[in-house]
């Protein structure tokens, strides 16, 4: 049994160890492509050409949006020249100490070929066991005299497995050099294309600093807007909990049982949900209080997010659910709530939905289209709830 863990150790280590730098770099490349093609896909979504405050805040809305996408590679791609750096440190500590084990393998080795050969010199291994008083000592001198020549053997394996994983390791940090230098190309690129849009940014918002008081005029239209929304969806919230609680109140245990499984559910997908929008998509205006970028003193509040997508964009289901509520907004825009369990999805702006209040809707099922805005793009307000809770749906959605 010890032989045969001696004999593992060798075969496995180095395949384990191999396979953990390369699945270093796989999760790396994999997630670093996943941004990319999401950046890639976004600038699809372009910038509006009219001169309008509500165009110029739009395209504010846009390229800052960008710019956080970008900045986010860019942190990105520092940190996997970190864990490159960490893991060829890592790698260089075990090529010292296989280095260190390979010479004493050697050394013990070169000893024991040393002793063999002299003992050799005045003692005749057949001669040994043939003298032997019993058939029993005779046995235990030919297992003596077998043992010592497959120490020799397994020495000689020993020495040649550590030259093996020592070729395997430099050949490990060979390719983590190779990576940080392609690394580091795309890191420069990335910097160059996060100034050229830091230049956009900034050009935008000298345009609108010129233009103060209409900026905050628009502002606070734009805010209106919003928190009218916002106590339509708490109101269509109220009256689907009130519905809920009388359906409750009839339900058998095994429809209790069942929304509680679905809360469940829900809960442990929190990070994992769907962007609940199709195609290239953009957070223009993040949850919570946020100012003007490039204006301290100008600030907007937001209870949702405001997800800016591609002409032709539709609005998709978050998770399985039922449709609890259907309502008119302002100007023919209509808004869904979908009940998963305990928690409440709110997808507002929409032109049309071809769902009914109680039908079913599993995840990523179509909504509805989104309206155009004024400005011509398709921007979908998103809200998540428990009951009445509002909860900030970037902890939940994986984007």
């Amino acid at each position: 049994m010890r032989k045969l863990v001696f004999i593992l150790s060798f075969i496995l280590v180095p395949h384990l160890m191999t396979g953990q730098t390369n699945a270093v770099i796989d999760k790396m490349r994999r997630e670093r492509a996943e941004m990319e093609e999401q950046i890639a896909r976004q600038e699809k979504i372009l910038t509006n050409t009219e001169n309008s405050i509500s165009s110029q805040i739009s395209n504010l809305n846009i390229i800052s949006a960008k710019l956080k996408e970008r900045t986010d590679l860019l942190n990105k791609t520092r940190s996997e020249v970190r864990t490159l750096d960490r893991e060829s440190t890592r790698l260089q500590n075990e090529i010292d100490e296989l280095q260190k084990e390979h010479s004493q393998c050697q050394d013990r080795y070169a000893e024991a070929c040393v002793f063999y050969q002299r003992q050799n010199s005045n003692f005749n291994p057949l001669t040994f066991i043939l003298a032997s008083e019993n058939f029993r000592v005779m046995r235990r001198r030919a297992r003596y005299v077998g043992e010592y020549s497959k120490s020799l053997f397994e020495m000689a394996e020993e020495i040649s497995q550590k030259r093996d994983t020592l070729a395997d390791r430099h050949a490990q940090v060979e390719m983590l050099k190779q990576e940080k230098v392609a690394l580091q190309k795309i890191q420069q690129e990335n910097e160059a294309a996060l100034r050229e849009e830091q230049k956009k940014q900034n050009e935008i918002v000298n345009q609108l600093k010129s233009k103060r008081n209409s900026l905050k005029k628009e502002i606070a239209a734009q805010q209106k807007k919003r928190d009218e929304l916002s106590k339509e969806i708490d109101r269509q919230i109220s009256l689907a909990i009130k519905e809920e609680q009388s359906k409750k109140s009839n339900s058998t245990p095994q429809t209790v049982q069942q929304d509680v499984k679905l809360s469940g559910n829900f809960e442990s997908n929190k990070g994992k949900l769907p962007m609940p929008i199709t195609g290239p998509y953009l957070v223009v205006a993040e949850y919570g209080v946020h100012t003007v970028a490039g204006m301290k003193d100008v600030k907007q509040n937001n209870l949702g997010l405001e997800i800016q997508g591609q002409e032709g964009a539709q609005a998709r289901a978050v998770f399985d659910g039922v449709v609890s509520q259907i309502f008119q907004q302002g100007k023919g825009q209509i808004g869904v709530l979908i009940r998963h369990g305990s928690y409440i999805s709110v997808y507002c702006n929409l032109s049309d939905t071809r769902l009914k209040k109680d039908d079913k809707v599993k995840t990523q099922d179509i909504v509805g289209n989104i309206q155009t805005s004024d400005n011509g793009l398709p921007i979908l307000h998103f809200q998540l709830h428990k009951e009445s809770t509002r909860l900030n749906p970037s902890d939940w959605l994986k984007r």
